[in-house]
């Protein structure tokens, strides 16, 4: 029997979107490790990168399109074949560079692999039929059902559009999920215990890599033309560490200082961590917590990649009490798990989880004990900077609100000066104590700028 032939780029395109459709892995880490793991040009890490994200990205619409021209809904479809169907549908409508019928056939080849000549006589007539009718395609209703509409022509979970249609409106929900769609470009943290800014820059312009500075904090470089960043020798000597300007802006806003020790509660992979370090210059104590065993791994790791010799980890859950640092810590770092809504342009299957009542309500209830419980290692007179890569108001003002009022030896720090100084772009609701918290939200605060939605406060325990 002859053996099909299949482009090996698009089979393991597939082969990741069906990993993450059956949740067994989250884009971001399952290609991270593959293109670690393969011998890749970097045309083909790219091509993998841009359809895998772009598949992920707009699926509520591609669905939608998939569904006029099918004769059986898709979730009866087994999961490789709804793949291959959502990989070519995103080549017609993304991708110019590739020609229709080279998107048809590979997605036939594919299906001849991984399918019966029935299935393969099906994606090749669906296909073909969208190639006919694109401009025919009949979209829901804006003014009939604006959720849904909203939900498929910018490819958001309809339980996050509701949400964001009764808090902003149309128009500025719009802003939002546009906002969402928009590629990123790769933010990198400069480590200055090994060089400044200035340096790493040029030595990444002299591999032909596009560099700019970022604008809210002195370590922040964008780069453009490194698809394959933990191959690259300056990563692996250390010299920088992959973070976005919003990410690098919490520790800022703690501002550690050398000398003292400083408790990270939710640290791995240790982003912040090795942050907290550098504004240190390597000098005092850092306990990295993290109930996760493994992600504890990965903060060691970064630690002695990047040269930093002062953290010492601790397997423990946020929400039980580590009676050992009763009041011993200067400063402590809170960066609560949470929705992750405010970061869903760099993770966009983060946008088809479930966002209904329950979730927020299990969630809030954790990153409320776990704030409870870290509050406990401040010294008197000593500062917390609570923050979530969250957009939602009860895992941000609220829940600091929240304990607040259980917590009155604890106080809001006016952050003013912080915002002016760095030129921040925050979003301004027009509730009370504006002043006091940080909110980025793309689309809304930064339009215009590449950053990622986070939400920060920070409060001094009073004696």
């Amino acid at each position: 029997m002859k053996k099909t032939k299949v482009d090996p780029i698009r089979e393991t395109i597939l082969t990741i979107l069906v990993k993450i459709d059956s949740k067994q892995g989250y884009i971001n880490i399952l290609l991270s490790k593959l293109l670690d793991k393969k011998k890749l040009s970097t045309r083909d890490a790219a091509f993998i990168t841009e359809i895998s994200y772009g598949v992920v990205r707009n699926r509520n619409k591609l669905d939608w399109a998939l569904s006029q021209f099918s004769t059986k809904a898709l979730s009866e479809t087994a999961g490789l074949i709804r793949n291959i169907l959502r990989m070519g549908v995103y080549q017609l409508f993304f991708l110019d560079k590739v020609p229709d019928y080279a998107v048809c056939n590979e997605s036939v080849q594919l299906a001849k692999k991984y399918g019966n000549p029935g299935i393969v006589k099906f994606v090749n007539g669906v296909l073909r039929n969208i190639i006919r009718n694109k401009e025919n395609i009949r979209w829901p209703d804006k003014e009939k059902d604006t959720a849904l509409y909203i939900s498929t022509i910018y490819s958001h979970h309809l339980q996050i559009v509701e949400r964001w249609l009764k808090r902003f409106g149309f128009a500025d929900t719009v802003k939002i999920c546009k906002a969402n769609n928009r590629i990123p470009t790769l933010v990198i943290r400069t480590n200055t215990l090994k060089l400044s800014r200035s340096d790493l820059k040029g030595i990444l312009e002299r591999e032909n890599i596009s560099v700019r500075e970022g604008l809210f904090t002195e370590e922040a470089l964008h780069v453009k033309g490194l698809p394959n960043v933990t191959k690259f020798p300056a990563y692996r000597e250390g010299l920088f560490q992959i973070q976005d300007e919003a990410s690098i802006l919490v520790s800022h806003l703690l501002d550690p200082s050398p000398g003292e020790l400083v408790i990270d509660v939710c640290s791995a992979p240790g982003g912040k961590t090795t942050h907290l370090a550098q504004l240190m210059t390597n000098k005092g104590s850092i306990l990295a917590m993290d109930s996760n065993k493994s992600r504890l791994i990965m903060v060691k790791n970064n630690c002695r990649r990047l040269g930093i010799d002062i953290v010492k980890i601790r397997q423990n859950n946020g929400t039980i009490l580590a009676e050992k640092y009763l009041k011993a810590a200067d400063k402590v770092l809170i960066d609560v798990p949470c929705t992750g809504l405010g970061v869903i342009r760099r993770k966009p299957d983060l946008r088809w989880q479930t966002y209904d009542a329950k979730r927020f309500e299990q969630l809030t209830e954790l990153q409320g004990k776990i704030l409870d419980i870290a509050s406990n290692y401040l010294k008197i007179g000593g500062k917390l900077v609570y923050s979530t890569c969250s957009t939602e108001p009860e895992e941000n003002e609220e829940a600091v609100s929240r304990f607040l009022e259980k917590h009155p030896d604890f106080e809001l720090e006016d952050l003013s000066k912080f915002i002016k100084e760095r030129k921040l772009p925050v979003y301004k609701s027009g509730q009370q104590n504006q002043n006091k918290f940080i909110q980025i939200l793309p689309g809304l605060s930064n339009s215009d700028l590449d950053l990622d939605g986070f939400f920060m406060a920070k409060m001094i325990r009073k004696g």
